[in-house]
């Protein structure tokens, strides 16, 4: 799909207030050569006439078919919740218009799979926000594990852990969030899924809310995902709002040492000539905008895409296994994406 880098005209569906996500994406497009914001479509008409000042003269809707219809756009970014991910992306791509949709991709595995389906059927770009992937402590790491240093990974553990009820938005709604997995769930799994790309054998799922809160939303308070990949390797990920304990965001133990989360730092741990030999590792520098100037390389100069939809459909291949196996007493389910 290489273009001239001057034809690019970019929407979005979504120009919501929560993080001022809709600015934040069309800006760090924009800063890529021929990528210019066109439109903005939002149901709030509020937030309509911030797209307007923000960047004045772009073209405003509060539908999307019409959008679509007239605003005459190569690329949309979808940045709605996550429940409306799929039946948008399918919408845009059948309406002949390439897609970055917000993370995490969509909700279940029927949905990306059907979206990667019509991407390839329509010959259209189809990518994910998977920004973090540029986060300087993860570069950091993949860099760590890539040199070998700790040897063959044999366990992953990961995740945030907190004590707090959740805001009361659509985030904590679990039928149009897909549960407390699915926000930083969905990084969580990106990343491990990227120092780790072994074939998956197996996922389980566990979850519990606090029967205090259960009134107050419908997510879970504490979701894990166990993974077990080919090469025996087990990892978890724990996402709780009811876990009351100081654990790092990240651990990862291999055959001849560890990786660990430091302040800035990753804390590596290496088996050297019969002793442990500890070496502290600084975190890279975060590239903000190395998302997009991917996808615009990839767009204009062929270069190799980062997020591909088979990745971040793979991802939601997990996620989903895990809430089915959750629901299910937590049996092992071998996932379709694998």
């Amino acid at each position: 799909m290489a273009k001239s880098p001057t034809t690019y005209r970019i929407g979005t569906i979504g120009y919501g207030g929560a993080f001022n996500m809709g600015k934040t994406h069309l800006e760090s497009l924009r800063k890529n050569e021929g990528f210019i914001p066109a439109a903005v479509c939002d149901l709030d008409a509020k937030r309509v006439e911030v797209a307007h000042q923000d960047f004045p003269g772009i073209e405003t809707y509060t539908n999307v078919a019409e959008m679509l219809k007239k605003a005459k756009l190569d690329l949309v970014i979808i940045i709605t919740p996550h429940d409306t991910h799929a039946p948008l992306a399918l919408q845009c791509l059948k309406a002949g218009v390439a897609v970055v949709v917000e993370k995490p991709m969509a909700i279940t595995t029927a949905e990306v799979t059907a979206m990667v389906a019509e991407a390839k059927k329509q010959k259209l770009f189809l990518s994910t926000f998977h920004n973090r992937r540029w986060d300087g402590d993860y570069m950091a790491l993949q860099k760590i594990v890539a040199e070998g240093i700790i040897g063959r990974i044999f366990r992953i553990e990961a995740g945030f852990y907190n004590y707090g009820k959740q805001h009361n938005w659509w985030r904590s709604d679990k039928k149009t969030s897909g549960g407390t997995i699915y926000d930083w769930g969905a990084h969580f799994t990106d990343w491990i899924l990227g120092i780790k790309p072994d074939p998956i054998t197996s996922v389980q799922g566990y979850t519990l809310k606090n029967p205090a809160w259960a009134k107050d939303y419908t997510n879970e308070d504490h979701a894990e995902v166990h993974i077990r990949f080919a090469d025996g390797c087990w990892s978890t990920l724990t996402m709780s709002n009811i876990a009351a304990v100081d654990k790092n965001r990240f651990m990862i133990l291999g055959e001849n040492g560890s990786i660990s989360y430091g302040q800035d730092k990753w804390i590596v741990k290496e088996f050297h000539r019969g002793r442990i030999v500890t070496t502290e590792i600084p975190f890279l520098k975060s590239n903000w905008d190395g998302y997009y100037a991917n996808v615009a390389a990839h767009l204009t100069k062929k270069e190799k895409l980062s997020v591909t939809p088979e990745s971040a459909a793979r991802v939601i291949g997990v996620l989903d296994t895990a809430m089915v196996s959750a629901s299910r007493g937590g049996v092992a389910l071998v996932p379709k994406l694998k």
